[in-house]
């Protein structure tokens, strides 16, 4: 890039974070020198908001989140600017979907009201440091009382990809299907990723995508690789994001996230 970037927007797990959760102390030392450049800050990730905030404490300071792939946008201390959910008819009807296609599927139900829904037979696939009060019930689709921000699908023994690719043209309009950065497909509000997420920023801040460089390692990151200015994939991202990104950056048990902030600073 010809000169600093205003925004720098990150995923967590197997980008900022190291594969034990944290944040590797290098990385918080240099993104507490770019903060010194009025730099905006965004965290983007699948994780719900209450799952992030625990990195912006170690961090000390970021001025965005885009949580659950973009369907809720909270400032930095955690106030809503954007949510988008499904009403319960469609919510409950796309899930049914799943139900018929999906041989085995356990169903997951992030609710707008910050509440989880999960099948009894849902295993997530989170990383460890997730704790997640989730009322375990039944029948998830039935126990749905309110808007859902998102379903996560736990495909057993089915390829989630294979799922993803027989429910994208049979989802009912207004919702669609897509990689979550997990394990698990999500079905989500039609146009709802990071991008979506990282658009509204932008617009609240008055910066251009090409003013932003996004850091990414899984297929949910590839939207907003395609937004950014500039992409960093780091070198254990998933072949398709290495393949679609402007650079490559070193793993994040390597510290990649620091050996590119600091070229930024210092170039």
């Amino acid at each position: 890039m010809d000169s600093f970037p205003r925004l720098l927007a990150f995923d967590l797990d197997g980008t900022l974070l190291s594969s034990h959760g944290t944040v590797p102390s290098r990385v918080r030392a240099v993104i507490n020198s770019v903060r010194a450049r009025e730099c905006i800050l965004v965290l983007a990730t699948g994780r719900p908001w209450s799952q992030v905030t625990r990195v912006v404490k170690e961090i000390g300071g970021v001025d965005y989140c885009v949580c659950l792939n973009g369907a809720v946008v909270v400032d930095g201390h955690g106030s809503l600017l954007m949510e988008r959910s499904m009403t319960r008819e469609l919510a409950r009807t796309s899930a049914q979907l799943a139900r018929q296609v999906v041989p085995g599927v356990a169903l997951a139900a992030d609710m707008a009201d910050g509440r989880h829904i999960w099948d009894e037979n849902f295993v997530p696939a989170f990383p460890a440091d997730f704790v997640i009060d989730a009322l375990r019930v039944p029948d998830a689709v039935v126990a749905v009382d309110d808007p859902v921000l998102t379903w996560l699908l736990d495909c057993k023994e089915f390829d989630p990809l294979r799922a993803i690719e027989l429910l994208k043209e049979l989802l009912p309009s207004g919702t669609e299907v897509r990689p979550s950065g997990l394990e698990t497909p999500e079905i989500v509000v039609s146009g709802v990723t990071k991008a979506s997420g990282l658009a509204k920023i932008a617009m609240i801040c008055d910066i251009e995508a090409s003013d932003a460089v996004a850091f990414g390692d899984g297929l949910n990151d590839l939207d907003m690789f395609s937004w950014a200015g500039c992409s960093v994939a780091m070198s254990n991202a998933h072949a398709h994001v290495l393949a679609k990104a402007d650079v490559i950056a070193p793993s994040n048990d390597e510290d990649g996230v620091a050996v590119m902030l600091e070229a930024l600073l210092y170039d």
